[in-house]
């Protein structure tokens, strides 16, 4: 079953609305969170997945008769050679599988990129058989691809050392079998469409199963380490014999003594950081409204900030201690 007038079968149209949407529901807590490297390389992963099944959906179709056939062959390979290069990359930088950094920086483009490209440009200006030259040209990366699996497989080990002494397999398994269907691809050019995207996406799937376990277990560390320091603040306020309000004000009086403000000064900050207004303010020191302005200006100027809500927020950091 086709979709939309185009060649892309039911099964790859099924995955790719799934990706995208789980695509964009990633990208958001990456744009919350952009420092989050794991997840920013799995995205990566992901787009060029989403692409290598729309190009293998689309292409080649006689039906474009405005692209040469070539390059529609040319874009369907080159999104699968480019997923395919990217992918030891993605375990070498997330997984930390150091074995794999030959593979991930120049192997791929050694032994998968080089050999298709010259085997296929070479054969079809000779012969001009464009199947054949693809044929030929996927010799080398298949048996590539068989050296990338063992290398995966020693890196995984080692950098699973520790599950494996305590017996514990399972997430070493599965992270192998989300290896396993890209590698095979490279033995079967000529399999269906659905079978193709069945293979390459129950891949992916397994990998995303490990993707968001990770992402569990990470928040759920980083949950515990704020608790942790929340706790230990607690205690050291009450180590003290003070409460929460008493240690701002201990932080207050540290910060106004810090940048040097003069009683009256002091006075006017206490009665603001309340939420008085400049007026009130005026009212209960016994002076015009005027002469508090003049006051917040040389407050601000000594403790180096431009408005109100920027004073309340310095005077009330904790500062670290001098060295």
């Amino acid at each position: 079953m086709r979709v939309f007038g185009t060649d892309i079968h039911i099964i790859t149209f099924t995955f790719i609305v799934l990706e995208v949407f789980f695509l964009l529901y990633q990208l958001y807590y990456y744009l919350c969170w952009p420092r989050d490297s794991n997840r920013k390389y799995y995205l990566i992963l992901l787009a060029l997945l989403i692409t290598k099944n729309l190009a293998m959906g689309l292409f080649p179709d006689p039906q474009y008769e405005h692209i040469p056939i070539v390059m529609q062959y040319g874009f369907t390979y080159a999104a699968g050679f480019i997923m395919a290069s990217y992918f030891p990359f993605y375990f070498y930088k997330s997984y930390n599988l150091t074995g794999l950094r030959f593979h991930a920086v120049y192997g791929v483009f050694l032994f998968l990129y080089l050999p298709f490209i010259l085997t296929f440009i070479f054969e079809y200006a000779l012969i001009g058989n464009i199947d054949n030259a693809i044929a030929h040209g996927l010799v080398v990366p298949a048996i590539y691809s068989l050296v990338l699996a063992s290398a995966m497989w020693k890196s995984i080990q080692k950098a699973f050392q520790k599950e494996i002494e305590m017996r514990q397999y399972w997430e070493i398994i599965l992270l192998y079998c989300s290896v396993v269907p890209f590698i095979a691809i490279a033995f079967f050019p000529d399999i269906s469409q659905a079978t193709e995207a069945i293979i390459t996406n129950s891949g992916f799937t397994i990998l995303t199963v490990l993707f968001i376990r990770r992402s569990i277990l990470q928040s759920r560390q980083d949950r515990a380490r704020l608790l942790e320091l929340l706790q230990a603040d607690t205690m050291g306020t009450q180590i003290l014999g003070i409460g929460y309000e008493d240690h701002q004000e201990m932080v207050l009086e540290t910060n106004m003594n810090l940048y040097q403000l003069s009683e009256r000064e002091k006075e006017v900050v206490r009665l603001v950081r309340v939420g008085k207004p400049y007026k009130i303010v005026g009212s209960e020191l016994a002076v015009k409204e005027r002469t508090i302005k003049k006051h917040i200006e040389k407050i601000f100027e000594k403790v180096e900030v431009t408005n109100k809500a920027e004073l309340l927020h310095k005077i009330m950091q904790e500062q670290p201690p001098a060295s």
